[in-house]
């Protein structure tokens, strides 16, 4: 499962997807980002406004994976015991409270140990022994598919 410490993602038709990738990563010329290309794309895509404001709020990095919630980037297809099929997307609930770094501790901490968020979950701190967190699942059902009849002539 892939996920993001965000509810909604910056593209919702699969086929952006490509495009999108293709924005994070660096200039053949110059072997650095571009963010020309980033608010093109962008721009382009009216649906990743939500994910760009919350990108660029002031909520800051997470201090570490126990204080974030995750979701998941896909959907998944379940099926009940009635056999009904139904979509869902997995939400990561801390139990612990959102906690973040300010910029200039996320760059401290950065350079001093770029494993931060994997070596607090692994080995807790006597202050924080807990690991605590909550799954929930969205879920919708499966509309019937309407048959679409062609009306193109040949």
């Amino acid at each position: 499962m892939t996920g993001n410490n965000t509810p909604v993602f910056f593209i919702r038709d699969p086929l952006k997807f490509g495009d999108f990738i293709h924005t994070q990563k660096r200039d053949p010329q110059t072997n650095l980002k571009s963010p020309t290309m980033m608010w093109d794309f962008w721009s382009l895509s009216p649906e990743s406004l939500h994910q760009v404001t919350i990108l660029f709020s002031d909520r800051g990095t997470p201090d570490g994976y126990r204080h974030m919630d995750g979701f998941s980037s896909h959907a998944f297809s379940l099926i009940n015991d009635k056999n009904e099929l139904f979509y869902a997307k997995w939400h990561f609930k801390t139990k612990q409270g959102i906690k973040n770094f300010t910029g200039e501790k996320a760059s401290e901490m950065r350079g001093i140990d770029p494993d931060y968020s994997q070596r607090t979950c692994s080995r807790p701190s006597s202050a924080e022994i807990t690991r605590s967190g909550g799954c929930a699942c969205r879920s919708c059902q499966r509309r019937k598919r309407r048959r679409i009849l062609s009306t193109r002539s040949t």
